[in-house]
């Protein structure tokens, strides 16, 4: 447990510090390269967060779940996709968004150590799902994060924020590819759902198997379309978001019956 807090605590004050530096180069004049150093600092502390997280969400016997491990979960891929982009592209200062969340979400699991334990097949669907859920939001947030600096773009009202994220094209590029990663295990989660469904109608899950298989085509639909017809800009936007939507819907929509009917 010991190891386990220490292994949190320095990943968190491994991401504020790397939140520090964009935010230095985002309130500087000057040019100021922090590519390298960011990404050695987000590196580290993204190890010590999967090494945190990895001693409280899983043992032998189960896959232990709870809330703290869930946002912990998301904000690890955040910060792992964030660096899968920055290889070949120069998206450092989005960590601004990423990183401060990611600080807090780490030290979460230490907190909130009340859990359900899931056998191992079960919760690695559900790990799965939520990573298909994690990935999708983000690439959500990119779209929006897209579409306001296309408008001040346009509009020529850029903000100093808005001035310091990478060029449109880059922000474009890396929004496909969330889209991407996150339609991979979004396509992973529902085939694994497949195994855990006796009846959509008797566990009330005809609504969300549908919506999330109708948000999985739309995401498809776009994919087909960017890689075959150019989408791209404005309607990738627009594309993203309205797939999430009925992904959230799916969700969300099947909470709602199942507690208004007593579950």
């Amino acid at each position: 447990m010991f190891i386990s807090g220490f292994s949190a605590l320095l990943a968190s004050l491994l991401y504020l510090y790397a939140s520090r530096l964009i935010w230095q180069k985002i309130q500087s004049d000057t040019e100021l390269n922090i590519r390298s150093r960011v990404m050695k600092i987000a590196i580290l502390a993204t190890l010590m967060h999967t090494f945190a997280l990895s001693t409280t969400l899983w043992s032998h016997e189960a896959i232990h779940f709870n809330m703290g491990n869930g946002l912990s979960l998301v904000a690890l891929l955040g910060s792992a996709i964030l660096l899968t982009t920055c290889i070949n592209k120069n998206t450092v200062t989005l960590g601004i968004f990423v990183y401060p969340l990611a600080a807090i979400t780490v030290l979460l699991p230490l907190f909130m150590t009340k859990a359900t334990p899931l056998p191992f097949t079960l919760g690695t669907h559900v790990l799965i799902s939520i990573a298909a859920y994690s990935i999708m939001g983000i690439a959500t947030a990119q779209a929006i994060l897209y579409g306001i600096q296309e408008h001040r773009f346009r509009t020529k009202q850029l903000s100093t924020l808005m001035k310091a994220l990478p060029p449109l094209q880059i922000m474009e590029k890396t929004l496909i590819q969330l889209v991407v990663i996150g339609f991979i295990f979004l396509s992973f989660a529902l085939l694994s759902g497949v195994f855990f469904i006796e009846d959509l109608f008797a566990q009330h899950l005809i609504h969300k198997t549908f919506l999330a298989i109708l948000s999985w085509f739309v995401y498809g639909a776009f994919l087909f379309g960017h890689f075959k017809y150019g989408w791209r800009g404005r309607k990738a936007a627009r594309y993203t978001i309205w797939a999430y939507f009925l992904l959230v819907l799916s969700f969300l929509g099947t909470s709602f019956i199942l507690s208004s009917l007593g579950y």
